[in-house]
């Protein structure tokens, strides 16, 4: 055999096993492709079931959870009624406003309570009977104090044995409305200082505020 033939069956065995290596190599990848392809397929399968599963078991139970369901987002919703700043900026008129609309209950902690207004109301609606309870920091009990004629016309008000200062400004109204900030009840924090007052709307907000008060109530005289 000549060498231009040995030459050439030489190139001739490249050109096959280089051919069969990418057919080979094509086969075999088109094989781990459709594996590929079949096993998502199964989790897909799979994922659709439990999904169907799922939608089946809630539609038995939703019924069974929705007034917890509804219970929940009623309580965890929170509205801003009001935001208010003195001096002379609303915060006697929206305490005496909330107290008229008063239904059940309005529980007070207060430091300092000079303010005539806010008492009449307060005797209002006890009156018309609105549980009122009501805790007054000792320190602020003077001679210009509303506690004298609240308690005169027997509205329940105690004083706070704590022997440092309660310095709470909070009133709860129906155990849904909280009213709080550094707003005083008192002529000096509705004419002169600079004060600030929140009007919140939320049951769980309240309960807190009420296990708050009840507290204190409770140690106070």
């Amino acid at each position: 055999m000549g060498k231009k033939t040995r030459i050439s069956s030489y190139l001739v065995l490249v050109v096959l096993t280089l051919s069969s290596g990418l057919f080979v190599g094509n086969y075999l990848g088109e094989i781990r492709y459709k594996g590929e392809v079949e096993r998502l397929n199964r989790h897909i399968k799979e994922l659709s079931e439990r999904i169907d599963t799922l939608q089946v078991w809630l539609e038995g139970n939703i019924t069974a959870y929705q007034d917890y369901i509804s219970e929940l987002e009623r309580k965890l919703r929170i509205e801003i009624l009001g935001v208010y700043f003195s001096p002379r900026g609303g915060c006697e008129n929206a305490i005496i406003e909330w107290i008229s609309r008063a239904n059940r209950s309005i529980h007070i902690l207060i430091y300092s309570f000079t303010l005539d207004s806010i008492s009449d109301a307060i005797i209002d609606a006890y009156e018309r009977g609105v549980d009122v309870k009501i805790v007054l920091e000792q320190e602020q009990i003077t001679q210009y104090s509303e506690y004298w004629k609240l308690k005169e016309t027997g509205v329940p008000v105690r004083n706070d044995t704590n022997p440092y200062s309660m310095h709470n400004k909070v009133m709860i109204v129906d155990k849904e409305i909280v009213i709080t900030g550094s707003y005083n009840w008192s002529s000096s924090a509705e004419n002169r200082n600079n004060e600030n007052m929140i009007v919140i709307r939320s049951r769980e907000i309240a309960e807190m505020y009420e296990r708050e008060f009840e507290r204190i109530w409770e140690e106070s005289v």
